[in-house]
């Protein structure tokens, strides 16, 4: 009897490792001034916003038409690496309308302010300035670079930030291992909503009995969770020697030591007086020559099906992608890498549905990030392994273990059909066209 298809067949099995994917890029938005971050609400709008350094949020909708400015945060310090540094908005944005920006204050010190959409007859689009309320100011004096900064929410509900270890070479201050001291950090809050002070209280989960969740960190400029699992994964800038990357699991956040200034990398940098035994080192380094760490984010999108589950990061200097498989069941980081067309990487940022988009604070634009995924295409009647069916006589591969698209397209009157064995590669999916035929003799098994 035929069986007749319609639907996508999908297997993904987290276990197995399959050849990393090969990544482009797609131009979506140009003429920016220096934006630092792509986001959303997480209303189901699916709108985006993008921040820009000089503290202009602009607002887009799905498809990145312009909707206007959102806000305009001011005042800030734009000196150096300072300016608006990040932007995120509360679990119940849809029906509180509040959101979170971290920026410069003139003073140089990190701020994150709490501001409010209009009401009413205002626009959805439009955030109200006067509904600014302070929530935290940490001081950062003497230097302008080193302020970290992304801001994001957890599953827990609580607002997580990093904080730089306040500039200057080799952490002069030892900010970064003092537990006392809010800089070289991650920080969690928990978030009071009410329009009166005090805005924010310190989790019982804290370790310290502070805003400090974890330290040891030099300039973790973008950070972001696994939207799936709740892991943390961290881009730290270096010092002289080493870039690095860091992840950790979502159970083990509190207290973690990531090793500044004790350690630069894996490497011991200034030990003195560094007595801890329970550092954190990275899964992955590379050499500190004119570079410096973008942290990325885990792909759980549905577009690229080869992308799923890998972690991307990059060099903000040189467009080098890092391409991060991580394996719970054997801990194993598989990692590779590629140079993309694109430097002056600020972040890497989510839509609703997963996506992920790159803002280049060099060049004003907003890229997509794509796999290059082969697609096979069965255009002849008869049986799935004669060469004579598929386009170009290209088979799908059965041993290589690669991404890509198997389209069953039967001439007119035609049939695709498995009548021995056929194993195809995991990571592969299969798109049955409408009222074409797939008729199954034998299995059909996808590694």
């Amino acid at each position: 009897m035929k069986k007749l298809f319609s639907i996508s067949v999908f297997l993904l099995l987290t276990s197995e490792i399959f050849a990393q994917p090969i990544i482009a890029v797609k131009e979506v938005v140009f003429g920016l001034s220096q934006p630092m971050q792509l986001v959303h609400a997480g209303d189901g709008s699916n709108r985006i916003f993008i921040p820009q350094k000089s503290g202009i949020i602009k607002v887009y909708d799905q498809n990145f038409a312009p909707l206007g400015t959102f806000l305009t945060v001011s005042p800030i310090s734009l000196g150096g690496e300072q300016g608006l540094l990040s932007v995120c908005f509360h679990p119940q944005y849809k029906t509180n309308g509040l959101f979170f920006v971290y920026y410069n204050t003139t003073m140089g010190s990190l701020e994150i302010a709490r501001y409010q959409v209009g009401d009413g007859n205002d626009s959805i689009n439009l955030a109200r300035p006067s509904s600014k309320k302070i929530i935290i100011t940490i001081p950062h004096p003497n230097y302008s670079n080193h302020n970290g900064g992304t801001l994001r929410f957890g599953k827990d509900g609580f607002l997580y930030l990093s904080t730089g270890d306040g500039g200057g070479g080799g952490d002069p201050e030892n900010n970064a291992q003092n537990k006392t001291k809010l800089l070289g950090k991650i920080l969690r809050l928990n978030i009071n909503t009410s329009n009166t002070a005090p805005y924010y209280t310190i989790p019982a989960g804290n370790p310290f009995g502070n805003e400090v969740l974890a330290y040891g960190l030099r300039n973790p400029f973008r950070w972001n969770f696994d939207r799936l699992t709740g892991d943390m994964w961290i881009g730290d800038v270096g010092q002289n020697a080493f870039e690095e990357f860091n992840r950790c699991h979502r159970d083990s956040l509190a207290g973690v030591n990531y090793g500044w200034r004790c350690y630069e990398g894996n490497a011991v940098y200034n030990i003195t007086g560094c007595n801890e035994t329970n550092y954190k080192f990275p899964f992955l380094t590379y050499p500190t020559v004119g570079s410096a760490a973008i942290g990325g984010t885990v792909y759980r999108g549905k577009s690229f099906f080869s992308m799923q589950g890998y972690y991307f990061g990059a060099d903000f200097y040189s467009g080098q992608l890092f391409k991060v498989k991580y394996d719970p069941i054997t801990n194993i980081y598989n990692t590779s890498s590629q140079t993309i067309s694109v430097s002056g990487i600020s972040d890497f940022g989510e839509t609703e549905d997963g996506e992920i988009y790159l803002t280049s604070f060099s060049s004003g634009k907003v890229f997509r990030l794509e796999a290059v995924e082969p697609i096979y295409t069965f255009i002849g009647n008869g049986n799935w392994t004669d060469t004579n069916n598929w386009s170009n006589n290209i088979i799908p591969p059965a041993t290589s273990p690669s991404g890509g698209i198997i389209v069953i397209k039967p001439v007119a009157g035609g049939e695709c059909v498995v009548n021995q064995p056929v194993t195809i590669a995991l990571g592969m999916k299969i798109l049955v066209d409408s009222n074409k035929l797939l008729r199954m003799n034998s299995n059909l098994t996808i590694q």
